[in-house]
């Protein structure tokens, strides 16, 4: 009862301090509010009968000019005649002197004055008309609403406007009416007798007296400012002096501690009963209660602590509530079930301390936070950890980590266990030195070292290894360093692949390369290969060795091949190319290389193009073979046989003559038996 007369008292006294704070504010406000206005209406009379005083005083110079039929001026480039006036008989006239004066109406005369009070920065006048007849009375934006205003029926206008010298005036104006004597010079106008016809503006310049007005306003609201601050200080004084009246109780300052000291969960007070003495709005969210009345008052252990996660009853004197409460003791459970308002539960992580008072427990405090994403966040992490290890475990590569200090194995997959031919409880734990030789182990240490230094990716294409066997073993092989927040080395992460049976293949591959090589340099025979996409020649080493050509000076083109052809023969075989292309079917020919010291050489060349479906050539591959050698061989052949053949022409015909000189019977037979023999050794090729 004493708790809910304090607090009533308190809600009290807040009460009526805001509403004296609010009076005073308003009185304050109001007064503030009647003194600047007055001060702008006494500012705005004295601009306003200023202004009104000296557009009497012009009106007067105007009516004594306009009854007076005018005033003679001497002319002058100041004062030229009138063209206007032109009506006039007596515009111009002289004097007995000589002197040329000519007549100046109520306008003209005032314009002028109103300049000469401009320019000796005076007020601004200004004659205007909404039908001028002299341009320079065009009435501006300002004067044409207070014209339009006056045919209305209005008799003055006044206000404050910006002009165009960009400063603030005050501006007065009344509208000038079409008297008898006006009509001498405007009934040629259209003007009739009460027509308003214009108006004289007066403009005050009041940039001065609006930043003089502007202070006194500014002390006005200092003033009132002073004011109002002492009645605020003096009312928040009787505040705090009357509150500090109020005895406030032990229990509200723990709980208002212990609740900013918690803010960060849902927390709610529970006296020794149990019963809810007062709950945030986090705690009101997390249990699904929309108003703090649905909870405080009710026992919390029944209302949100009954039941164990398995749906079996939560005995009150086992809660940590309770325990709080009747041992003083703090308690903290990460491993507890909480009920919301419609039935559902979530798990929480759950506080409880008890709120000590006069050395005595008064009842408790306790948060919560649930923890239903974080118990998903660790499932899915337990999901995400047994994926990665899975990955790493299958992966078909040897995968390690090593520790960035000891450098040391703390994990090694399968594939890694196969690879070195070790388990993997024989592994970790190890550094390299347990398990390869010095120099090989020192080799891999010193890499490591390196990429935890450079903090970048290390790749070795090719490195041999020893394994559990004795045996060797060829990996590709990538390290990289891990680091912490702070940018410390960890770990040492290592993927090795098995590339072994590729180093084979490739030593393979070479050796037969080389057999290749070595037999076509035998045989005389390379072979070349043109991509016609990007015109790149490839020839094997004895086309080089054939043509005679230094491989590093050689630009690798078709075109670059023809020159190394005797130029007799270049046409002819790139003719033989290009017909092929064109009937897309094989060729070989004959043709001469001419050498640097004028040697010929004679190749046989025979070559082979493919085509994609479109039959665009894509790539040609040929052989050249040194036919050097036999093209000699089979030349001496023939002049061989054409010397046998000579001679054994010779032989029959000397054989023949002696025949015939002996036995003359005979001889024509023998001769032509010598012809017939030259005829056959023609036929059996001896020519």
């Amino acid at each position: 009862m004493k708790r809910q007369i304090d607090r009533s008292r308190i809600g009290l006294l807040k009460r009526n301090t805001r509403f004296l704070m609010l009076a005073w504010s308003v009185i304050i406000a109001l007064s503030l509010g009647w003194m600047l206005h007055s001060q702008k209406r006494t500012f705005e009379s004295n601009l306003h009968a200023e202004a009104r005083a000296i557009h009497a005083m012009d009106m007067a110079y105007r009516y004594w000019i306009v009854h007076s039929g005018g005033v003679y001026v001497p002319a002058s480039d100041e004062t030229p005649p009138n063209p206007r006036l032109a009506h006039v008989p007596e515009r111009d006239i002289q004097t007995p002197s000589g002197t040329h004066l000519t007549l100046m109406n109520s306008a003209y005369i005032l314009r002028l004055v109103h300049e000469a009070m401009i320019r000796r920065n005076g007020p601004v006048l200004h004659i205007a008309s909404l039908r001028p007849i002299n341009t320079v009375n065009t009435a501006d934006e300002w004067e044409r609403q207070a014209l339009e205003a006056f045919q209305r029926g209005t008799k003055e206008w006044a206000s404050f406007d910006i002009m165009a010298d960009g400063q603030t005036y005050f501006r007065y104006m009344k509208p000038m009416e079409t008297e008898a004597d006006c009509l001498k010079c405007h009934a040629a106008y259209g003007d009739k007798l009460g027509d308003i016809r214009g108006g004289v503006s007066v403009s005050l310049e009041v940039a001065h007296q609006l930043q003089e007005n502007n202070l006194e306003n500014l002390a006005v609201i200092a003033g009132h400012g002073l004011f109002w601050g002492v009645g605020m200080f003096g009312l928040l004084i009787s505040k705090r002096r009357q509150q500090q009246a109020i005895v406030r109780i032990e229990q509200t300052e723990a709980e208002a501690a212990l609740l900013t000291n918690s803010i960060a969960h849902a927390i709610f007070g529970q006296d020794l009963d149990g019963n809810c003495t007062f709950i945030n709005a986090a705690g009101l969210k997390a249990l699904g209660y929309r108003d703090i009345s649905e909870v405080t008052g009710k026992n919390m252990h029944q209302l949100i602590h009954h039941t164990h996660a398995d749906g079996s009853h939560y005995p009150f004197k086992d809660c940590p509530n309770y325990l709080s409460v009747h041992e003083g003791k703090s308690f903290h459970s990460e491993n507890e079930w909480l009920w919301r308002k419609d039935g559902t539960s979530f798990p929480a992580e759950y506080w409880s301390y008890p709120v000590i008072q006069g050395g005595k427990v008064r009842g408790a405090v306790v948060t919560f936070l649930d923890i239903s994403e974080r118990l998903r966040i660790k499932d899915e992490l337990r999901s995400s950890q047994s994926l990665l290890e899975s990955i790493v475990e299958n992966i078909p590569a040897m995968v390690f980590l090593k520790d960035a200090q000891s450098l040391r194995f703390e994990l090694f997959n399968s594939a890694g266990e196969r690879l070195l031919g070790y388990q993997r409880e024989d592994l970790l734990g190890k550094n390299d030195h347990d398990f390869f030789p010095q120099e090989q182990a020192d080799s891999f240490m010193q890499k490591d070292r390196a990429v935890l230094e450079s903090r970048q990716l290390l790749e070795i294409p090719a490195e041999p290894i020893k394994v559990a066997d004795g045996g060797e073993r060829w990996l590709h092989t990538f390290k990289i360093g891990l680091y912490d927040e702070q940018g410390q080395a960890t770990h040492l992460l290592g993927v090795s692949v098995d590339i072994s049976d590729r180093v084979a293949m490739e030593e393979a591959l070479r050796a037969s390369q080389k057999r290749l090589s070595e037999a076509q340099r035998m045989a005389h025979l390379g072979h070349w290969e043109l991509d016609l996409l990007t015109n790149e020649l490839k020839w094997s080493d004895e086309i080089f060795r054939i043509f005679e050509i230094d491989q590093k000076r050689f630009a690798a083109t078709y075109e670059a091949f023809l020159d190394a052809i005797h130029p007799d023969d270049r046409d002819e075989v790139n003719q033989a190319y290009t017909d092929s292309l064109k009937s897309r079917s094989s060729y070989q020919i004959h043709h001469r290389l001419l050498m640097k010291d004028g040697r010929i050489k004679y190749v046989l060349e025979k070559c082979e193009t493919t085509f994609d479906a479109e039959g665009n050539p894509l790539r040609s591959l040929g052989t050249v073979q040194d036919v050097t050698a036999t093209m000699f061989a089979e030349k001496a052949l023939s002049e061989q046989q054409k010397v046998l053949e000579l001679a054994l022409e010779g032989t029959i015909h000397t054989v023949s003559m002696a025949v015939e000189l002996r036995d003359p019977y005979t001889a024509g037979h023998q001769r032509r038996v010598a012809e017939l023999s030259c005829a056959i050794a023609q036929k059996l090729g001896l020519d």
